[in-house]
C-alpha cells in the first residue's frame, strides 16, 4: 500500500497492530504547519525560558502529580497503538515518572563556573569571569514507536526543564499516547507554545524540521538511514544533533559461562516488545563447547512465553508494530536460511503482526546478519566460535556499536573482553537490553551521536555563557 492510500479522509489512521482496527487518526500536516509551529515555538521558548528554574521544574513535577492516575487509561491506549503488552506500557510511565523527577533534580543544580584570575601576561589579572548555562533554543524531539513514553522522558522533559521549547514529531504508528502527554504538560502549566505536536510523516514534516533554519537542536531516536538524512539536512544550518540509531548488538558466551544464566537474559533481552528494542541482544556469540546446552535451554525457555493479547495481564510477549514489521522480519528470517542458517524453532509470522520466537543455527561472521542486518524481532541467531579472539572480531565487524554482553565467570576475562569490545555500554553477565534513567546511554559508530541519561542529557541541552567583569579586582 503506497503512502496516500495510507491517507484516509479523517487523516493518517493509527491502526491497532493486533486486529488492524483504527483506533483513531491524525491530521496529515504540512511543510506549512511544520513553519507555523516553529513560528510558534519560538513565542514559546521567550515565555518558558524566562521563567526562574524553580518554576518550570514546579511545573513539571506537576504534570507528574497529574498523568500518574491516568497511568491505567493511558497504558491502555498506548497497548492499542503499539502492541505491546500491558505491562510493559506501564513499565513505560513507571520510566517517565524517574526521568521527570530526576531531570527536575538535575536542573535545579545546573552550575556555572568561576574562573581564575589571569596570568598578567595573557590578560585578566584583575579581572572575574563566571559562567551561566542557557538553554539553546527551539528542540525538534523525533520519537520513535518502540518506547514512546520513555523516549519521551528522554527528550522532552530535559529540553524543556533546561529552558528550551519543544517540538514533539512522534511516529505515525504510535503517538496517540504522546498527544495526551502533551495536553497534560499545557495543563500542568507549560506555555502551549513551548511544547507542541507536529504529525505526518517524516518526509514531510520530519524532513522540514531537520532542515529549518529556526531549529537549535535535533534529539532523534531510529534508523541510521533516517538518522544519516537528518543529519545532513541539519548540517547546513549547524543545527545541533543528537542521535541513537540502529544497533546489532553482541552477547558473548565465553566457554566458562553460566548458560542457566545467560539463556535467562538472552530470553528477557530479546522478547521484550516483540524484539523491538535497539539495545536488545541480536547476534548471539556462543563458544562451541556451550552450543547445544544453550540451543536446549533456550527452546525450553522460549516455550514457555505467552503470547497474545497485549491486554491480558498474563501475556509476556504481544505484537510487532503492525503487519509490515512482521513481513520484513520475516523476510530476514528467510534471507538468512538462504545464506546457510538453519531455523531449529519458530520461524513463522503468527495472525498479522504477532511473529514466534526463532532460533536460528549455524549462522557464519560471513552473513549478513552477523555484520550489520538489523532484525527488528524476537530471532536468535546463533554464531559459534573456539577461541575469545574469534568473538571479538565478529562483534566488532558491524558498523554499530551501542551495546554489548559478555558472559563469563571469571571477571578479569570478562573485563578484557568488554575493554575491547567497540560499544557505548557492555554488561557482563546480563543481556545487552539494559538502560537505565541515570546511564549516559549511546553507541559508537553508527549507532549514534551524543548520550542519553538524567547523569547527562542536560548538558547537551544547554550552552554555557562567560560573563566578564573586567579590572575590577
Amino acid at each position: 500500500m503506497n503512502r496516500s492510500n495510507k491517507i484516509a479522509e479523517g487523516g493518517i489512521p493509527v491502526t491497532n497492530p493486533v486486529n488492524g482496527e483504527v483506533v483513531d487518526f491524525i491530521p496529515a500536516m504540512t511543510k506549512t504547519e511544520a513553519d507555523r509551529a516553529v513560528e510558534e515555538a519560538g513565542k514559546g521558548f521567550v515565555k518558558w525560558s524566562a521563567l526562574p528554574q524553580y518554576e518550570r521544574s514546579c511545573i513539571l513535577e506537576e504534570f507528574i502529580r497529574l498523568f500518574t492516575p491516568k497511568v491505567p487509561e493511558l497504558a491502555r491506549l498506548l497497548v492499542l497503538e503499539n502492541g505491546k503488552p500491558v505491562t510493559e506500557a506501564e513499565g513505560e510511565f513507571g520510566a517517565l515518572k524517574m526521568l521527570t523527577k530526576g531531570y527536575c533534580e538535575r536542573a535545579n543544580h545546573m552550575y556555572g563556573r568561576t574562573m581564575p584570575e589571569g596570568s598578567g601576561e595573557g590578560g585578566g589579572l584583575h579581572d572575574i569571569t563566571f559562567t551561566r548555562k542557557e538553554p539553546l533554543g527551539i528542540f525538534a524531539c523525533i520519537i520513535p514507536f518502540n518506547f514512546p513514553i520513555a523516549m519521551f522522558g528522554h527528550k522532552v522533559i530535559p529540553a524543556l526543564a533546561a529552558g528550551n521549547s519543544v517540538i514533539l514529531k512522534p511516529a505515525t504508528s504510535s503517538p496517540l499516547t504522546l498527544m495526551k502527554l502533551t495536553g497534560l504538560l499545557h495543563k500542568a502549566g507549560v506555555p502551549k507554545e513551548a511544547v507542541q505536536v507536529v504529525t505526518g510523516y517524516g518526509s514531510d514534516v520530519g524532513d522540514v524540521l531537520a532542515g529549518h533554519p529556526g531549529i537549535q537542536a535535533i534529539s532523534m531516536t531510529g534508523s541510521t538511514a533516517a538518522g544519516l538524512r537528518i543529519y545532513e539536512q541539519a548540517a547546513r544550518n549547524l543545527t545541533r544533533v543528537f542521535l541513537e540509531l540502529g544497533a546489532n548488538d553482541a552477547f558473548i558466551m565465553l566457554e566458562d559461562a553460566d548458560v542457566d544464566l545467560a539463556v535467562k537474559e538472552a530470553v528477557l533481552s530479546r522478547t521484550l516488545n516483540a524484539g523491538q528494542v535497539c539495545c536488545g541482544s541480536k547476534r548471539f556469540l556462543v563458544h562451541h563447547n556451550l552450543a547445544e546446552e544453550f540451543e536446549g535451554k533456550l527452546k525450553e525457555a522460549l516455550g514457555r512465553i505467552v503470547i497474545g493479547d497485549p491486554l491480558q495481564r498474563s501475556t509476556q510477549m504481544g505484537a510487532l508494530i503492525g503487519q509490515e514489521a512482521a513481513d520484513t522480519v520475516m523476510s530476514q528470517v528467510q534471507h538468512t536460511i538462504s545464506q546457510g542458517a538453519a531455523c531449529t524453532y519458530g520461524g513463522n509470522r503468527l495472525d498479522r503482526a504477532f511473529f514466534e520466537p526463532t532460533i536460528l543455527r549455524g549462522v557464519t561472521p560471513e552473513m549478513d546478519v552477523a555484520k550489520d542486518m538489523e532484525i527488528f524481532g524476537p530471532v536468535f541467531p546463533i554464531i559459534t566460535f573456539d577461541r575469545d579472539e574469534e568473538a571479538l572480531a565478529v562483534a566488532n565487524q558491524s558498523s554499530y556499536g551501542l551495546n554489548g554482553a559478555v558472559f563469563s565467570r571469571e571477571a578479569k576475562r570478562a573485563l578484557k573482553m568488554a575493554d575491547q569490545l567497540k560499544s557505548g555500554s557492555v554488561v557482563i553477565n546480563g543481556g545487552t537490553d539494559y538502560r537505565t534513567v541515570e546511564l549516559a546511554f549511546g553507541g559508537y559508530k553508527k549507532s549514534g551521536i551524543g548520550r542519553e541519561g538524567i547523569s547527562f542529557t542536560l548538558d547537551e541541552m544547554v550552552q554555557e555563557k562567560n560573563f566578564v567583569l573586567k579590572g575590577v579586582l
